[in-house]
């Protein structure tokens, strides 16, 4: 995935660039914390600041070309969305088998409670884990040339 933006700051070997928001974006995750804006469900912000490495040697107020992999983009989707999903289904259907073995009036109960808690617990190990992501040259953009 290839894309063009405004570096707006450069510091190191790494880079804060403002692109255009593409809607193959939506909510991944990659937009560092503190540039996450609050989105209304009706609109999104036309652009988004990312860190990218820069390899290019750019400065501040170049156009560049940014380049993703194609299969990072993939698995932050696959992580984001199908993680929980699935971690969700486990938790539901183990409630259901556990309830009665706990004791518990009802089994959509324990689905419910168990399916909730695993979901939860699948966000909050993800959260963790994006620190970690957040510092791989696999799954940030890379800064491949200088246009102007």
């Amino acid at each position: 995935m290839q894309q063009i933006g405004v570096v707006v700051a450069a510091q190191g070997e790494r880079a804060k660039v403002k692109v255009c928001r593409a809607t193959a974006c939506s909510h991944c995750g990659r937009c560092p914390e503190g540039e996450r804006h609050t989105l209304s469900l009706l609109e999104s912000p036309k652009e988004i600041v990312v860190d990218a490495f820069n390899e290019a040697g750019a400065r501040e107020g170049q156009t560049v070309e940014l380049a993703a992999q194609d299969g990072s983009v993939l698995l932050a989707a696959f992580l984001a969305y199908m993680v929980p999903l699935i971690a969700f289904f486990v938790g539901a259907f183990l409630g259901d088998w556990l309830a009665p073995r706990l004791g518990l009036v009802s089994a959509q109960l324990g689905s419910i409670i168990l399916g909730l808690a695993f979901l939860a617990g699948t966000y909050g190990l993800l959260r963790l884990k994006n620190q970690a992501l957040g510092q791989s040259r696999r799954f940030l953009p890379t800064i491949v040339r200088v246009l102007h």
